[in-house]
C-alpha cells in the first residue's frame, strides 16, 4: 500500500472559497476540495487547507490587522501539520491593494521569501528532529478583473492600479521562481477572475482551477 501524500495549501480568500457573490459563504467545491476529489480517484492524498481571506505575503495590514501577515505564522503552521510532502503557496493578490504600494517585482520577491522559508523548515518525512524538507511550489494568482479600475466599483480606491500590477505578476513571479529554483504553476492557465467581483472567483472557476491543479500536481505525487 502506497503512503499518503500530504499537501498543504497556503492561501487567501480565493483558496478559502470566498465567491464572487459577496455573501462570504465558503464554497463547498472550492478549488482545493475539487483538486483533492480528482486526485483521490487515483492516489492516496490528503489536502490541508491553511487559507485566510485577506492574507498578504509578509505585510501586517494597517486596516485589517497584523495577523493577516502571511509570513508571521507560517513556520508554526507548517510544524503543526508535519509530516508534509508538498506545500503550495498562492498569495500575492492582497499585496496589490493600493495601501501597500507594491510593484509586481516586490510581490514576487515576497512570495519567493515564503517559499524559501517553507522549504527550509524540516517538516517532511522523518521524526520531529530529523525530518526532511518538503517540496514547495508557487501558484501565480489569477489576474484581477478590469472592474477593479471601474470608477463605479465601490472598492476602486482600495485597488487602484492593481489590475496592471497583476498583469505583470506572472512574468515577475516566473523570473523570481526560476532564479530561486522554485516550481511555479500559472493559475491563469486554469481560470479567470469574475466579471461581478474582480478579486474573487465564480463557482465555475473554482471547479476548473481545481481540475487544472489536479493535473498539474500529479507528476509531483509520491
Amino acid at each position: 500500500m502506497s503512503k499518503e501524500t500530504r499537501i498543504l495549501i497556503y492561501g487567501d480568500s480565493n483558496s478559502w472559497g470566498y465567491l464572487d457573490d459577496g455573501l462570504g459563504r465558503r464554497f463547498a467545491r472550492r478549488w482545493p476540495v475539487e483538486m483533492l476529489t480528482l486526485l483521490s480517484a487515483r492516489h492516496s492524498v490528503s489536502v490541508i487547507e491553511e487559507c485566510l481571506p485577506g492574507r498578504t505575503t509578509n505585510l501586517p495590514d494597517p486596516e485589517m490587522g497584523a495577523y493577516f501577515d502571511g509570513q508571521m505564522p507560517l513556520e508554526a503552521l507548517l510544524r503543526s501539520h508535519q509530516p508534509l510532502d508538498h506545500i503550495l503557496v498562492m498569495l500575492g493578490t492582497n499585496d496589490l491593494k493600493a495601501r501597500f504600494n507594491r510593484t509586481a517585482e516586490d510581490i514576487a520577491a515576497a512570495v519567493i521569501g515564503l517559499a524559501k522559508m517553507a522549504r527550509s523548515v524540516p517538516v517532511g518525512r522523518g521524526g520531529w528532529s530529523s525530518a526532511e524538507a518538503p517540496e514547495v511550489s508557487v501558484i501565480c494568482p489569477l489576474i484581477i478583473g478590469q472592474k477593479a479600475s471601474d470608477p463605479g466599483w465601490e472598492r476602486v480606491a482600495e485597488w487602484a492600479g492593481a489590475n496592471k500590477k497583476s498583469e505583470a505578476l506572472p512574468l515577475a513571479l516566473q523570473r523570481a521562481c526560476s532564479a530561486a529554483s522554485v516550481t511555479m504553476f500559472d493559475g491563469n492557465e486554469f481560470g479567470q477572475s469574475s466579471e461581478r467581483d474582480p478579486i474573487h472567483w465564480s463557482e465555475e472557476t473554482h471547479i476548473r482551477f481545481g481540475a487544472g491543479m489536479a493535473q498539474a500536481i500529479q507528476p509531483y505525487l509520491n
